[in-house]
């Protein structure tokens, strides 16, 4: 064999390595889903925890089935589940974020970072914070997708993607395909859990 078939020999190999490493980084980025690997490593467990989340979704008059999607895509039902931005528990609470705004709202100080891991307070807020955007985009056919997208990006960027007539759609204004992703995927969770108790 030449020099030259040698070397193209070798560089081929190179190719072909290249190739797989590309295509393991690829499956590995999805299964990170938003840097959350270890979360997506464990199975569901979607009984954990039923009491307390109903009851938080009954005090602030939410669908227990929105806020049981909401949780299966957020922390799939892992109470110490921390997020790649810091976010923690269940509902994926940001202490700077949704933590420091309800802190603010209710006059109460804002929770440790520890006792965000509290499942009862966890929920507290996150409801709240859920309630409140459910609140704001009422009037609206898609207002639950409204409030997911404010839950995932915040409310300046809902108002940017809010459709012109409110019989509109939400989905195809969202500009960030992770919260595009974000807000698909518990719908159709949402979806689930209703059928799920219409065959109760």
């Amino acid at each position: 064999m030449s020099r030259h078939g040698k070397y193209a020999r070798r560089f081929g190999w190179l190719l072909l390595l290249i190739a797989l490493v590309s295509l393991m980084g690829y499956a590995l980025y999805w299964a990170v889903d938003s840097g959350k690997l270890t979360r997506n490593l464990q199975p569901v467990d979607d009984t954990r925890y039923e009491k307390e989340i109903a009851a938080a979704a009954a005090r602030y008059g939410i669908r227990v089935e929105l806020v049981r999607a909401l949780i299966r895509r957020e922390s799939r039902f892992v109470a110490d589940a921390v997020g790649s931005k810091g976010e923690i528990g269940l509902m994926q609470i940001l202490p700077g974020g949704a933590a420091a705004e309800w802190a603010r709202v209710n006059k109460q100080q804002a929770p440790s970072e520890y006792e965000l891991f509290d499942v009862e307070t966890n929920l507290n807020i996150g409801c709240w914070f859920l309630a409140r955007a459910l609140r704001r985009w009422k009037d609206y056919r898609h207002g639950t997708e409204l409030a997911l997208a404010e839950y995932n990006a915040g409310a300046t960027n809902a108002h940017r993607w809010k459709p012109r007539n409110r019989d509109g759609k939400v989905i195809p204004r969202i500009t960030f395909p992770g919260t595009k992703e974000y807000v698909t995927v518990i719908m159709r969770y949402y979806r689930q859990e209703l059928e799920k108790n219409t065959l109760r």
